[in-house]
């Protein structure tokens, strides 16, 4: 199959690097894929990065210009692409209403990465129960959000981000707390995201400073546009000799090995965070929050702890739970990685994916 991938822009988090991950599985299985989004959009020079077919293409905004571009290299290309994927509400827009004046429309398949509620009015519904062959979430519960404005659940399918194995698995903890820097004896909360406020570290800030405990210490990888007020937070706080601001990091791998407990206090419109499955595939237990489709992944008591939102005292309880019980932690931590090896593997993320492209690819063809 010739796959081709649409973004509007997806910004620098997880979206993207699904995008690429997916692609480069997807070339590993003999498949053919390109992506058009705008130079702009952080994708446009990831992908470049890593390797992929990247076709410069103005997708950000609804308009007669965008369409009508886009509509020329749909029809320039039709006999070469098997079907689309579509990423954000503009693209989809566009490849749909360019789709209606097609004689021969390319299938579409449109990927919901957030959880934000779709509005439920005739346009809407129209867009992603007729003009989209297929919808497919990052988690159940934005799933049920389709469901929920009519799209058949046969017309939909759950796909979270799968993690590559090969790349974040079990590791030394002494050795990794060497490589990244972190004391040995003291005992280390770890979060990997990127920083925005939504991200919920300054829920996490707040309820590590409530534990008076000096040797529970916290490490923040990532960076973003909340980093700034994150350190004014820490040092409001008085948490500088317990948090360390480790910045962007192109190994993440190396670190969740070195932490006791990972967290992800988020409230943001989430599917299932990639730093969620990967402190899972880390086998590090796994303290998270309910935000879009955590849950998916982090069964409360079974694979991690899940708490609410914004819950800055369930998270104080956790932590310390979690601090008082070895025993406990070890049993999430295990448990944790035999459910994500079963069900969040990149493997599991790419024969999803290819079934639902050729199954939107084949009914086409049949038509």
């Amino acid at each position: 199959m010739h796959i081709v991938h649409t973004e509007a822009d997806g910004g620098k988090g997880g979206q993207p690097l699904r995008i690429i991950n997916e692609s480069l599985g997807m070339i590993q299985r003999g498949h053919q894929v390109t992506i058009l989004c705008p130079e702009s959009a952080p994708l446009h020079g990831l992908a470049r990065d890593a390797g992929l077919r990247v076709v410069t293409m103005p997708l950000r905004r609804k308009n007669l210009h965008n369409l009508l571009l886009l509509r020329r290299w749909l029809k320039e290309n039709r006999q070469f692409v098997d079907v689309i994927n579509s990423h954000n509400s503009a693209d989809t827009w566009l490849v749909a209403l360019a789709n209606l004046t097609l004689s021969d429309p390319v299938p579409l398949v449109r990927t919901r990465h957030a959880s934000g509620v779709p509005r439920n009015n005739w346009t809407t519904r129209w867009l992603f129960r007729t003009a989209c062959a297929h919808i497919v979430t990052t988690g159940e519960a934005l799933r049920q959000q389709m469901a929920d404005i009519g799209v058949p659940m046969a017309q939909s399918t759950s796909v979270p981000s799968g993690v590559d194995t090969q790349r974040f698995h079990p590791a030394d903890k002494q050795a990794a707390r060497e490589h990244c820097g972190l004391s040995q004896a003291d005992f280390w909360l770890g979060v990997v995201s990127h920083l925005r406020p939504n991200k919920g570290h300054s829920v996490l800030l707040r309820a590590l400073a409530a534990i008076d405990n000096p040797h529970i210490r916290l490490a923040i990888v990532g960076e973003g546009p909340h980093k700034a007020t994150l350190e004014q937070e820490i040092i409001d706080l008085g948490l500088q000799e317990r948090v360390v601001v480790a910045g962007h990091r192109s190994d993440p791998e190396r670190w969740f090995p070195a932490f006791d407990v990972a967290l992800s206090p988020s409230h943001d419109m989430e599917g299932v965070p990639q730093g969620v499955l990967q402190s899972l595939a880390s086998r590090i237990a796994t303290i998270a929050t309910d935000a879009g489709g955590t849950a998916d992944a982090v069964i409360n008591g079974q694979t991690g702890i899940l708490i609410a939102q914004r819950d800055e005292t369930a998270l104080r309880e956790a932590i310390v739970q979690l601090y008082d019980d070895g025993a406990l932690r070890e049993t999430l931590a295990q448990q944790g990685y035999d459910y994500l090896c079963s069900h969040f593997t990149r493997e599991c993320m790419l024969e999803a994916m290819e079934k639902v492209f050729s199954t939107a690819a084949q009914r086409s063809r049949s038509r």
